[in-house]
């Protein structure tokens, strides 16, 4: 479940999203994820919590194609 999205240009919101969701869809439990650019490095940073103090970030260029996107927050969820 994404709940919120912060400074990401309104025609990359969706696909970044749409490819967030999809790279937590393989989990067995129910994670959270905020979405925002890091002011400092223009990169997009993406926090992910979960249950039992599950809390992990990923970051990927804000141009980065979904499946890169899919499988950083794939490989996130794993560690």
């Amino acid at each position: 479940m994404i709940f919120d999205v912060k400074g990401i240009p309104a025609t990359r919101r969706e696909r970044i999203e749409t490819a967030v969701a999809a790279g937590g869809k393989q989990a067995a439990e129910s994670y959270e994820a905020w979405i925002t650019v890091d002011s400092y490095s223009g990169a997009v940073r993406v926090l992910i919590t979960g249950p039992l103090g599950f809390e992990r970030t990923c970051q990927f260029p804000l141009d980065a194609e979904a499946y890169e996107i899919t499988e950083r927050v794939r490989a996130t969820l794993e560690d």
